[in-house]
């Protein structure tokens, strides 16, 4: 992996970037895609097409990576690239916070947290999520131009810069939710069925100290001056963007939601049915015994 910059000027590299590195995390990338898709299926588990969402936009955004390296000076293969790659985390994020949802679902009696339902949890997260998405795709879009001016470039970073702070706000809150989560189960249940979902929770504990480290990587890169070592060095890259996020999406193969989420009581969409049929049997009882009376 080298770290020397590039002798090309109209390159879009600030270093030489390394081509085997860009191989090697397309075959990881493009693996972990294919199993998430699997046992996605598998497990029946239809809401974790957003953590392969995530692991296939990495898949391509190191196949634009390998071609943008082959063409450097080349933009159509450079900038999808970027664009791919800092914003697929985002989609492992959705899935965490949608993952904290159904625990608060399935195992607290009360199905809330904090005063929030669990489909509320969910629901917050998520739109914070999706507007993390918003400011960062229009901060990729200032930086990924043909040769971007100063000013572009300085309102490109800012609005990354925003989009990843809002991440790490969201994700504070989410660690504070999670160990509600623990402290509301522990309450009701003391230590029995924990072996259920503590396993999972880890790995979900795991996955957001990886995106929180990605994400001070990315501010520390966007924010700092040019040339910088995370500007002109491609280590830093891949030790603390691309290796925390593969180690996260490898970790929920071995423990997958579809091993702790078990069951309608799990889902959303099959609680909301139920309290449908419930209202309805509760119309019906109203209504016989009124035909009585």
């Amino acid at each position: 992996m080298s770290n020397s910059t590039s002798n090309d000027n109209n390159s879009n590299w600030s270093y030489n970037p390394s081509t085997g590195a860009a191989y090697l995390f397309t075959v990881l990338w493009g693996l972990t895609s294919l199993f998430h898709l699997v046992q996605m299926i598998q497990f029946r588990k239809w809401y974790c097409w957003v953590l392969t969402m995530g692991c296939t936009w990495e898949f391509f955004g190191f196949v634009t990576r390998i071609l943008a390296i082959k063409h450097p000076t080349e933009n159509k293969y450079y900038a999808p690239s970027l664009a791919l790659i800092v914003l697929a985390p985002i989609w492992i994020a959705a899935f965490d916070y949608m993952s904290l949802g159904r625990l608060i679902l399935l195992f607290l009696p009360s199905k809330r947290c904090l005063g929030l339902s669990a489909r509320k949890v969910a629901l917050i997260f998520v739109a914070g999520d999706i507007t993390s998405f918003m400011v960062q795709l229009a901060g990729t879009g200032f930086l990924i131009g043909n040769n971007p001016s100063p000013h572009d470039y300085h309102i490109g970073t800012s609005l990354l810069i925003s989009g990843q702070a809002m991440q790490l706000f969201l994700f504070g809150i989410f660690m504070i939710l999670a160990a509600r989560f623990e402290a509301d189960y522990k309450r009701e249940f003391g230590g029995i069925g924990r072996e259920r979902w503590v396993p999972f929770m880890r790995i979900l504990n795991l996955s957001c100290a990886c995106i929180v480290l990605r994400s001070i990587f990315r501010v520390a890169e966007f924010a700092s001056t040019y040339p910088g070592p995370l500007v002109t060095h491609e280590a830093p890259f891949y030790l603390m963007d691309e290796l925390p996020m593969i180690v996260t999406a490898v970790a929920f193969h071995f423990v997958h939601p579809g091993q702790t989420l078990v069951g309608e009581e799990s889902s959303f969409r099959a609680q909301k049915k139920k309290q449908q049929a419930q209202a309805e049997d509760g119309d019906v009882m109203v209504l016989e015994g009124v035909e009585r009376a």
